[in-house]
């Protein structure tokens, strides 16, 4: 059955169950096919357990639709021009200002504590955007605030991504002013902490930054790779610091669900 059609063929809700049926079973070959960049129409059937008269229905709709094409020596079938198109179209309309605020909200939601968005400019990190739990308290930082990378979980979390060679260079240069007495002011210190955060993939403000306020934090990539932005749960230290084994997860989960909207797709493995 041709996709484009099917709802004018089919009449009452028999033709409308049918239509979707054959609408998610297409949008599980382009699924599959994606996942395995090429592949043949049997091997498709085959590991999605449907009727190879079916599969190939599917593939040559798609195809005509230039959402599949076909490699003219093996006929494997890739991913087409027209998905592609899809994709740029999809990351145009996307950027970290529009994505931002309804994971910030759900991450202050599930939290319950203050949640803010930062993005680096030189040594520092600026608050963008910023969202509040049901046990938030009133904290310093507002928007456009600005605060060194070292003795913030956002800055760690956004050096600890960046390529080994890059984070190096970076604290080499970098002024390492003691904000707290737990401000890490040595750079080799410093060095094995990114190195953990980058390990653990989330970092922590051990009341390095303001007086009794601690912080967890990871990074936002773009479609690239590169670290964008980073985000952090943040509030009084002897909760938020009590609480890092369960909020250092979830602050790197909401970091990587908002890398994936912004075209990030981790390597696998």
């Amino acid at each position: 059955m041709d996709i484009r059609y099917s709802t004018e063929n089919q009449r009452g809700g028999h033709g409308r169950r049918q239509h979707s049926g054959t609408l998610e079973r297409g949008l599980a070959v382009l699924e599959h096919v994606g996942a395995r960049q090429e592949i043949s129409t049997n091997a498709i059937a085959t590991q999605l357990g449907l009727s190879r008269s079916a599969v190939y229905r599917i593939v040559n709709t798609l195809k005509e639709l230039q959402f599949l094409e076909a490699d003219q020596v093996t006929g494997r079938v890739r991913l087409g021009a027209r998905l592609v198109e899809l994709g740029v179209q999809a990351m145009s309309a996307t950027d970290l200002h529009k994505a931002a605020p309804q994971f910030l909200a759900a991450l202050a939601a599930r939290s319950g504590e203050t949640i803010f968005l930062a993005v680096p400019d030189g040594e520092a990190m600026v608050y963008i955007g910023k969202d509040r739990g049901a046990n938030s308290v009133t904290l310093h930082c507002q928007l456009g605030t600005r605060r060194p990378q070292h003795a913030t979980s956002l800055g760690k979390a956004w050096l600890a991504a960046l390529p080994p060679a890059e984070r190096v260079e970076r604290i080499t240069r970098m002024r390492l002013d003691r904000l707290t007495p737990n401000t890490i002011v040595d750079r080799a210190h410093l060095a094995d902490e990114l190195d953990r955060t980058s390990r653990r993939g989330w970092a922590i403000d051990n009341i390095e930054n303001e007086p009794e306020v601690g912080c967890v934090a990871a990074a936002i990539r773009d479609r690239t790779g590169r670290p964008v932005a980073a985000v952090s749960i943040a509030g009084p230290a002897a909760r938020v610091l009590l609480r890092s084994a369960e909020l250092g997860p979830m602050v790197a989960d909401a970091a990587i669900t908002l890398s994936r909207r912004l075209g990030h797709l981790p390597a696998a493995g």
